[in-house]
């Protein structure tokens, strides 16, 4: 494989584009996209159609539209460069990495460089753990020669070559509501039976083997002096091996089958979401490729494990080859202070068609 030709021509093609990438940037980190307005994630999936309709779909490159920040942010804190950072919702996770994946696709086409189809997925619903966009990765990701999610890379070369899985469950607890005052007995609380339980469910937490169980939304009842009627949660769970995070989601059913404050009862769905991404001899095969296309950009690729869930599990756990943060390089996602290194778009395009030159020819497809 000559990765310096490759490299010549794609330098020759994609240069003069920087200022291309970063205004397409601007564009999509200035539409709002937050997961639970879907109007929104559907306008900037028409943008990127739209960008694509030249372009070729069918090794495949991941990726997803939606952030976590709520509508009306994009206006409030609009896309921004200062110096070698740039700001605003989404503009490392993962919208840069929309970019890098848009432009190294159409290179590789209209360069005529690639062998095998291309297929670009972007999930609108990444950050809720993908529960419609699994269903067309199902469809489509099985007998893939290889895997490119561009996720934020991290500063200084960092790819991913393990990420932990995540799960969401929603816990329902029904009770009894008289008047807290004067039937107090009657009653049968829902807050206090779901106190328990969440309890319960916290003692599987075990940050040594890389579990986490986090109950962060609750609610119930219908006044204070009521006895609450209901009340719910919403569960998210990390875990490093699918067989782990079995065990915790049958852990978590049991635990809520046991009724603690008589005459309530419970109900508990979702599950595990995202896949682990686990380290296997395809994937570091993978990754040395990342590594060799690094080296002639002058790039020194370095190896993580992430501690949190992306699409690339999915992908792995088909046995397709995966790669994972590959996209530009930033930091502090899902917070007031994400950024994004500008000058990393070019060279992460760059490092991401690359590895998809070497992969489509050193894998085959279902191999």
């Amino acid at each position: 494989m000559d990765l310096t030709l490759w490299k010549d021509k794609l330098d020759a093609y994609l240069d003069p584009q920087e200022g291309d990438m970063l205004r397409l940037l601007e564009r999509i980190v200035n539409m709002d996209s937050f997961t639970a307005d879907g109007q929104d994630v559907d306008q900037l999936g028409t943008v990127v159609t739209d960008w694509l309709r030249e372009a070729e779909p069918g090794i495949v490159f991941l990726g997803h539209m939606d952030t976590v920040f709520p509508k009306g942010t994009a206006q409030a804190r609009p896309f921004k460069i200062e110096g070698d950072r740039a700001t605003g919702p989404g503009v490392a996770d993962m919208k840069a990495g929309l970019v890098a994946n848009l432009f190294a696709a159409r290179a590789l086409k209209r360069l005529g460089l690639i062998d095998c189809p291309m297929t670009l997925m972007f999930s609108p619903d990444e950050e809720l753990g993908s529960p419609s966009a699994s269903r067309t990765l199902a469809q489509v990701l099985p007998g893939a020669r290889a895997a490119i999610n561009s996720e934020p890379g991290g500063p200084g070369g960092l790819v991913t070559v393990s990420r932990k899985g995540s799960g969401h469950m929603f816990l329902k607890v029904q009770g009894k509501a008289p008047h807290a005052g004067r039937c107090y007995a009657d009653g049968a609380s829902a807050i206090l039976e779901i106190a328990h339980k969440t309890l319960a469910i916290d003692t599987f937490l075990d940050l040594d083997r890389g579990l986490t169980v986090n109950t962060g939304l609750i609610s119930g009842g219908v006044s204070a002096n009521s006895v609450a009627p209901w009340a719910e949660s919403r569960i998210h769970l990390t875990y490093r091996t699918l067989e782990d995070g079995q065990k915790v989601v049958a852990g978590i059913r049991d635990a809520v089958s046991r009724t603690v404050i008589p005459g309530t009862s419970a109900s508990i769905s979702g599950g595990l979401r995202l896949y682990p991404f686990e380290r296997c001899e395809a994937g570091d095969k993978l990754f040395g490729l990342v590594k060799d296309a690094g080296e002639l950009l002058g790039m020194s690729i370095k190896g993580q494990h992430y501690d949190s869930a992306s699409e690339a599990g999915f992908s792995s756990s088909l046995g397709v080859p995966t790669i994972c943060n590959m996209g530009p390089e930033g930091e502090h996602i899902h917070s007031l202070n994400e950024y994004l290194v500008p000058s990393s778009i070019m060279k992460r395009c760059k490092l991401i068609a690359l590895t998809a030159l070497q992969a489509s020819r050193v894998f085959q497809p279902g191999k």
